[in-house]
């Protein structure tokens, strides 16, 4: 059995929770054990996967200008900047939700997602 192609791949979020969980459970001897653990949910309420982010258009769009532009990549420098600040943004509201979730004010809390 090999990997699907591209266009027959249809991600599945609630695979992808259980296999997490199964490779990561609730050890007592783990570092996390007793952290809660994020909800990453996405619109049908399903877990989505760690993997998923919410930037997946600026990805497509600076991918697709490469493509269009391989010879020329600083035309691209927009697209790349709008990427890299999408997932700067994201990491800033995680962080701030771990520290949320956690209890912690000052930034030292751990969520795990």
């Amino acid at each position: 059995m090999g990997l699907p192609d591209r266009a027959s791949f249809q991600p599945d979020a609630e695979l992808a929770a259980k296999i997490e969980a199964q490779s990561n459970p609730m050890d007592p001897n783990q570092h996390n054990e007793g952290q809660p653990i994020r909800q990453n949910l996405d619109s049908a309420g399903h877990q989505r996967s760690k993997f998923m982010t919410d930037c997946s258009k600026e990805h497509r769009n600076s991918l697709q200008c490469i493509e269009d532009n391989y010879d020329k990549r600083e035309t691209c420098q927009p697209f790349f900047d709008a990427y890299k600040k999408c997932r700067k943004d994201e990491h800033d509201r995680k962080m701030e939700e771990n520290a949320r979730l956690s209890g912690k004010n000052d930034g030292d809390g751990c969520v795990i997602s």
